[in-house]
């Protein structure tokens, strides 16, 4: 117990020292990210553009007729080539579509984004100047490092920038489908800053890197700060009707039977029940 208690006394002392050392640094030298962000605009990953082909990902055409694929499927019933529906994290740079709000914390080691999601996930983008790691394990938020930048010179910080790389697989663009490449090598890259006009209004340029495009493809996602926040717990495993069987999605009803998701499906293999009565 003695060694419980110094334990317990040790971690107490680390919080209050780097408590302590949040409170030191001088936050007016960073723009004002604090209160609840939610999205401006649709939840296509380009808000700019209609959804599904509309979107015009730059792909090349072996990443491109995967993603036509994943939109004839989703318009048949099927879930297409969308993790998501199978509960996977959204992963980056989909998850900063901000699904159900986000919240950013600023500390001069760390900048923490919050994301409200079905996965309820945090990104830390290290601005401390920590070189990158040598063989980092995917993640699906991947490994985010940052730097701030002043572009007029006034003494004040007016961006993030930030750049993502080991983001774990399976992520796609947005519900619709639109791939990554297979050799997980994407880089994220953002610029993160606030409206000159509007304050209240955060931008969030992402530009992706991908084995899978033609070029750099780059959006411009925004955000606006919410008068009235309110935070809500999302699980998505509860109450989640989407059940992949080997290769094929259906959807449990209100009463837990199985469904097809789309006409002429067949029903799943079931030849580990053994004999099926009737």
């Amino acid at each position: 117990m003695q060694r419980s208690a110094l334990g317990l006394a040790a971690v107490a002392a680390a919080l209050i020292f780097a408590t302590a050392g949040a409170h030191a640094f001088d936050d007016s030298k960073y723009p004002d990210f604090s209160g609840q962000w939610v999205r401006i605009g649709s939840g296509s990953f380009d808000p700019s553009k209609p959804g599904e082909l509309g979107q015009q990902v730059p792909l090349i055409p072996e990443y491109k007729a995967i993603w036509e694929k994943s939109v004839a499927d989703i318009a048949n019933g099927g879930q297409g080539n969308n993790p998501m529906g199978r509960c996977i994290p959204p992963g980056m740079p989909r998850t900063m579509i901000n699904y159900e709000g986000m919240e950013i914390v600023v500390t001069p080691p760390v900048t923490y984004i919050l994301l409200q999601e079905p996965e309820d996930q945090i990104r830390r983008i290290y601005t401390d100047g920590r070189p990158w790691p040598d063989d980092p394990a995917p993640a699906y938020l991947g490994h985010s490092h940052g730097q701030w930048v002043d572009d007029n010179g006034d003494g004040r910080y007016d961006a993030l920038l930030i750049e993502t790389r080991a983001i774990k697989q399976p992520h796609t663009y947005d519900s619709n489908g639109a791939p990554f490449h297979a050799d997980g090598q994407a880089v994220v890259k953002e610029r993160l800053s606030l409206d000159k006009a509007d304050p209240n209004v955060l931008h969030d340029e992402i530009t992706v890197l991908d084995h899978a495009l033609t070029g750099p493809y780059t959006v411009m996602r925004s955000h606006r700060r919410s008068q009235h926040p309110s935070w809500v717990e999302t699980v998505c495993s509860e109450e989640n009707h989407q059940v992949r069987i080997g290769t094929e999605a259906y959807y449990l009803d209100a009463d837990g039977e199985l469904m097809p998701t789309r006409k002429g499906q067949p029903p799943p293999n079931l030849r580990h029940f053994g004999e099926v009565k009737k």
